[in-house]
C-alpha cells in the first residue's frame, strides 16, 4: 500500500513539507530525516544466526559474541521512542498490523486450550495411580469434577463475551479502508483504530485469563497431590520385590530414611515405612558392613490403640503409637514428615472424613477432555468475518440501465440493520450452544429449558426489528435512487439542448 497525496505532509517538529518522512508510532508524529534524532550504540554481532544484539551474548541462540560493531537508533524527538518507522514502510504494513490485532483475539482461545490440556495430563496421571490402587486424596476426583464445570461456565461466559468484544471492534473497523492508499492524515487514524482493536482483543483474553484463576489454582493443587502420590508410587515400586500388598489393601502412602523403634528393642532402625488403609510395612535399608536386608516387619492398623506426638528436648519430635498397655511403637524423622504421619493416622482411623477414596475406579467414569470446539469454531468464524470488513467496500455507484428505465436500489445496510444482524447471529449461535450442551448432558434440564426459552424470544425480538429496519430502509433508500436517477435524465436532458 502507498500513501496517496496529502498536502499537509509536514514535519511535526520543523513544520515543513519532505517527501521523505519518517512515522513515530508512540506519538504519532510525522518527522522529516534531519529532525529525526539518530543515535549509536555499542553491540556485538553473532556470527551464528547473524543477529545484532545489545550485551555479550545473542538475544537469540543465547551464545557468548565477541564481534562488535556498532547500530544506529533513530529517536523520536518529541517523546525520545524509538518505535520510528520509514512512512512508506509503516503505511505497507498496516494490512498485516490490522490483521495480527485481529489474530490477538486468538490468545484468549490459546489459555483455554493450555487449561484443558493440562487437565488431561493430570486426569491420564490419576486414572493410572488409581489403577494401582492407591487411594489417598479424594480431592482429586471432587476437584477435577467441580473443575470442569467451572470450565463449561468459563466457556459459555467466553462465548458471551465474544460477541461484546467483537461488536466493538466492529464498530472500530468499519471507519478503516485499507483498500486504496490514504494520505498521511488518514494512516494516523487507521494507527489508532489498529491499537484500539487490539486493546480490545487483548482485554478478551485478560478476561479469560481472570475467570481461569481460581481453576487454575485448584489444577496446581491437584498437580501437587498427583505429584506426592507418584513419589510413594515409585517408592512402592522399587520394593515391589520385598512384599506386595494384598488385594484388598490401598496403598497410601511410603516414607524413606525414617527411623522406627519396635516394642521390647532397644535400637532404632532405619528403613522405609509403607502405610496401606489396613496394614503398616518397614523394610530396613541394606547393610553394609554384614550385607544383608532385614526383615519386613508388618503391623495391623486395628491393633494401634492410639497415636501421640511427643517433643523432647534431647531426642527431638517423635511419634508413639500405643499398641497396648506396655507395647509402644517409636517414629523418628524430619518435623515434615512427623507431621503428615500425624495428620495420616489421625484421619485414618476415622473413615467418616474419607481421607482416602473408597472406590478408586470412580475416576474412570472422568473424560480426559474438556470441549471447547464450539468457541474455537465461533472465533474462527468471527476473525474471518472481521478481516473482510476493511477490503468489502467498493466505489460502485448505480448506472442507469440501456432500457431507459430507473436501477435497482443498491444493496446497502445501514448501522442498526448491521448490529441487528450480529446480534441475531449471535443469539442463534448461542440456541445452538444450549442445545448441544444438553444433548451432551453437561446442564441440568432446568437450566436448559429456562435459557432455551429466553433465547427463542430473543431471537423472534431481533427478527422483528430486522424485518422493519430492513422495510424502512428499503424505502428511503430507494426514493434517494429515484430522485437521483430522475435528477440525472434532466441535467442530461438540458444539456443536449
Amino acid at each position: 500500500m502507498k500513501l496517496g497525496y496529502d498536502p499537509n505532509s509536514k514535519c511535526v517538529k520543523c513544520f515543513q513539507r519532505s517527501n521523505y518522512l519518517y512515522y513515530c508510532e508512540h506519538c504519532n508524529g510525522t518527522l522529516c530525516a534531519d529532525c529525526v534524532v539518530t543515535e549509536k550504540t555499542e553491540c556485538t554481532y553473532c556470527q551464528i544466526c547473524s543477529h545484532i544484539s545489545v550485551g555479550n551474548r545473542c538475544e537469540l541462540c543465547g551464545r557468548t559474541n565477541e564481534l562488535p560493531v556498532s547500530k544506529k537508533i533513530k529517536r523520536c524527538p518529541n517523546c525520545t521512542s524509538t518505535s520510528i518507522k520509514d512512512i512508506n514502510k509503516k503505511a505497507s504494513s498496516l494490512t498485516s498490523e490490522f490483521y495480527g490485532a485481529i489474530e490477538s483475539i486468538n490468545f484468549g482461545l490459546d489459555t483455554i486450550k493450555g487449561f484443558a490440556d493440562k487437565y488431561s495430563k493430570i486426569v491420564i496421571d490419576a486414572k493410572q495411580l488409581r489403577r494401582d490402587r492407591f487411594g489417598l486424596y479424594p480431592i482429586i476426583e471432587h476437584g477435577l469434577f467441580r473443575l470442569s464445570n467451572d470450565f463449561f461456565e468459563t466457556t459459555q461466559r467466553a462465548t458471551e463475551l465474544l460477541d461484546k468484544v467483537c461488536q466493538h471492534i466492529y464498530y472500530e473497523t468499519k471507519s478503516l479502508n485499507l483498500k486504496v492508499g490514504i494520505p498521511i492524515s488518514q494512516l494516523i487514524t487507521a494507527d489508532k483504530i489498529i491499537k484500539t482493536i487490539r486493546t480490545h482483543a487483548r482485554s478478551y483474553t485478560n478476561l479469560i485469563e481472570d475467570f481461569l484463576e481460581k481453576p487454575r489454582n485448584d489444577l496446581l493443587e491437584i498437580q501437587g497431590k498427583i505429584a506426592e502420590l507418584k513419589n510413594y508410587s515409585f517408592l512402592f515400586d522399587e520394593s515391589s520385590e520385598r512384599f506386595e500388598p494384598n488385594s484388598y489393601e490401598l496403598k497410601i502412602a511410603a516414607y524413606p530414611n525414617v527411623k522406627i523403634q519396635f516394642a521390647n528393642e532397644n535400637r532404632r532402625k532405619t528403613g522405609t515405612l509403607f502405610i496401606t488403609n489396613k496394614k503398616l510395612y518397614f523394610i530396613p535399608q541394606f547393610h553394609f558392613i554384614f550385607r544383608f536386608y532385614g526383615k519386613t516387619r508388618e503391623i495391623e492398623l486395628s491393633s494401634i490403640r492410639d497415636v501421640e506426638t511427643k517433643s523432647r528436648v534431647l531426642f527431638g519430635n517423635q511419634i508413639i503409637m500405643n499398641l497396648s498397655q506396655r507395647k509402644k511403637i517409636k517414629i523418628k524423622g524430619s518435623n515434615a514428615v512427623l507431621k503428615q504421619l500425624n495428620d495420616l493416622f489421625t484421619n485414618l482411623f476415622v473413615e467418616s472424613e474419607n481421607f482416602y477414596t473408597n472406590d478408586i475406579y470412580s475416576i474412570e467414569e472422568f473424560s480426559s477432555h474438556l470441549k471447547y470446539y464450539n468457541l474455537q469454531e465461533k472465533i474462527e468464524r468471527r476473525i474471518k468475518d472481521l478481516k473482510e470488513i476493511p477490503f468489502s467496500r467498493t466505489s460502485i455507484q448505480p448506472t442507469v440501465q440501456k432500457t431507459g428505465y430507473p436501477p435497482k436500489p443498491f444493496p446497502r445496510e445501514t448501522e442498526e440493520i448491521r448490529s441487528l444482524r450480529i446480534e441475531l447471529n449471535a443469539a442463534k449461535d448461542t440456541l445452538r450452544e444450549i442445545i448441544k450442551a444438553f444433548n451432551d448432558r453437561t446442564i441440568s434440564p432446568e437450566v436448559y429449558f429456562s435459557r432455551r426459552e429466553k433465547t427463542q424470544k430473543r431471537i423472534l425480538t431481533l427478527k422483528e426489528e430486522l424485518t422493519e429496519a430492513q422495510k424502512s430502509h428499503v424505502g428511503v433508500e430507494r426514493l434517494n435512487e429515484l430522485l437521483d436517477y430522475y435528477t440525472r435524465t434532466q441535467t442530461n436532458q438540458y444539456s443536449v439542448r
